[in-house]
């Protein structure tokens, strides 16, 4: 079955913007945006330079592949990740038939997952939000590194719009220029986040570890099951608590946020 549009592009929305997560592009022991970029700029710049030949292309993925460090082994991070504009505000698909030096032609028959694969998918976010959370997601946050760290996560989003419903805040007023400080702030944390944010790095964890044995948390046995809104939060941004007191203070920041929103005339 075919996946239909929903509301507004979100790999490639605009000139400011873009997500790669699919592709694997957090799958990295580099968790800084500063070196992340200078992966990506040594790659774009080496692509470059590449004859568009399929020897050429190939010789590029494998001298690629080896300087791969991947956090995890089993989620491919593609090695034509790279930047697609000079202002490094976009990243994304170096074969793709519109990026810099192709002349139209389409080379992703040559990435591990193929061209059918790459013009299939669609992540969470883009088949389950409405058009009004993405378009406020893609107003409050315009960096690539950050945007594709909370694109990438619907449940992380999915609770910010609930505690938005439990505080009876109108979600039309997020756009205001008050409001969308606050809502960027709020998706900031999982750069910022103090309480044991893992460097900005995909959540590849147990809800259990962040959260102990709570009886709100979803186990095993039934998946269905959602957890709190306050404690998806914490397992999206990696949280470590090491006493009640600390997650106490982690809930405090939250609901101290929301508590501004409230007040945003």
């Amino acid at each position: 079955m075919t996946t239909q549009s929903v509301g507004p592009h979100l790999c490639q929305p605009d000139k400011q913007k873009s997500c790669a997560w699919c592709c694997g592009l957090y799958n990295n022991h580099v968790t800084s945006r500063a070196g992340l970029a200078r992966q990506l700029r040594a790659r774009t710049e080496e692509f470059a330079r590449t004859r568009r030949t399929v020897e050429g292309i190939l010789n590029f993925s494998e001298r690629n592949k080896e300087k791969s460090q991947l956090l995890d082994p089993e989620f491919y991070s593609c090695e034509f990740v790279g930047f697609l504009n000079e202002e490094e505000t976009r990243v994304g698909c170096m074969l793709h038939p519109l990026a810099r030096g192709n002349g139209g032609t389409d080379w992703r028959g040559l990435s591990f997952h193929g061209a059918m694969a790459c013009q299939g998918f669609f992540c969470r976010s883009y088949r389950e939000l409405s058009t009004s959370q993405k378009e406020i997601v893609l107003s409050t946050v315009n960096d690539w590194f950050l945007f594709g760290l909370v694109i990438s996560d619907a449940d992380f989003i999915y609770s910010f719009f609930r505690l938005v419903a439990e505080n009876l805040i109108d979600p039309a007023t997020l756009l205001m220029p008050a409001s969308a400080k606050l809502v960027h702030e709020f998706f900031h944390w999982k750069i910022d986040w103090p309480f044991g944010n893992s460097g900005s790095r995909p959540t590849y964890i147990d809800s259990r570890a962040v959260l102990g044995t709570k009886g709100d948390i979803c186990s095993q046995e039934s998946e269905k099951q959602v957890l709190a809104p306050l404690d998806q939060i914490f397992v999206s941004l990696s949280s470590k608590f090491s006493s009640p007191s600390e997650r106490q203070s982690a809930e405090e920041k939250v609901n101290h946020l929301f508590s501004r929103l409230c007040k945003v005339e």
